[in-house]
């Protein structure tokens, strides 16, 4: 073989080797893990009030925006609220995607709050799992406020005498997951006041905390009568406390009894102090002398 034949046989051979060791190099640098994390909505809302499910959904959408095949892991956590599943992992093609559904749970009678759910994930290569790249997401979880009251009569039966002032309460429970506003009234006042009774709520509306209560009072005075007379009458109050949180329709009321028995005498209760002074002091002028 002459000189200038070996010599381009070399450099043929030479030239296919180099070829050959960089066709790998260049397919490697095409195969970039190129990937995406979303959610189908930024917040969700869950009902955690009594007999609700307590559970919120969406979706977790993983795409593909690569050439190359490739391995990816998501975990996902929130203060406040179990997501299940919690953790992911998929394997997709290139230019594939896939949905995931994704859901957040909270206690039943959890309070009022809002969590924000963080998504982390990892994509790698899945032949040689390199080029390992990370990305974040997330949505928001809104545990939605309900009201839920329970309201108790501290003097469910009584009995009084005509023509007396006294208090009366009552007790309102607040068994809501966040702070209620609540207002009160007497549904049957026109009633006892059209009877002779004065009634006087010390308190139209209250603010109680969640698993708070409240004791509210009302001043109420028996009816007088203009003439001596005897009285035996049985009259109901009732007391309502109801919501002011807005799409609820949250009420609740209860019943004391009073039962107004005795006579009345019109300005008895003035002449009987009077009498009554006249007689302690006549009762100690006695004891003074007897002690002399």
């Amino acid at each position: 073989m002459s000189t200038p034949t070996r010599a381009l046989l070399m450099a043929a051979i030479m030239l296919g080797s180099t070829l050959f060791l960089i066709a790998p190099q260049a397919e490697a640098q095409t195969a970039v893990v190129a990937y995406s994390i979303s959610f189908s909505a930024a917040n969700i809302e869950v009902d955690v009030r009594p007999g609700a499910s307590g559970v919120g959904c969406l979706e977790l959408l993983i795409s593909n925006e690569g050439t190359a095949n490739i391995d990816v892991d998501v975990a996902m956590s929130g203060g406040g609220v179990t997501i299940s599943p919690g953790a992911v992992s998929v394997t997709l093609s290139a230019g594939a995607s896939i949905p995931i559904p994704v859901c957040a749970v909270a206690a039943t009678r959890s309070n009022y709050k809002i969590v924000q759910v963080t998504a982390l994930a990892s994509g790698r290569e899945s032949n040689t799992q390199q080029g390992q790249v990370n990305k974040n997401g997330g949505f928001t979880v809104s545990i939605q406020q309900y009201a839920r009251l329970s309201i108790r009569a501290d003097q469910p039966f009584q009995r009084v005498g005509p023509g007396k002032q006294f208090p009366i309460s009552f007790t309102v429970i607040n068994y809501g997951n966040y702070v209620d506003t609540i207002l009160l009234e007497v549904l049957n006042q026109e009633d006892l006041e059209e009877a002779g009774f004065i009634v006087a709520l010390s308190q139209p509306q209250i603010e109680i905390d969640s698993q708070g209560e409240m004791v509210v009072m009302i001043s109420l005075q028996t009816p007088r009568g203009t003439v001596i007379g005897w009285f035996n009458e049985y009259h109901t109050v009732i007391m309502k406390a109801s919501t002011t949180l807005a799409g609820e329709t949250e009420a609740r009321s209860v019943t004391s009894t009073l039962w107004v028995r005795g006579v009345f005498v019109p300005g008895f209760e003035s002449a009987f102090s009077l009498l009554a002074l006249a007689f302690v002091a006549i009762t100690l002028s006695r004891v003074k002398r007897d002690d002399e």
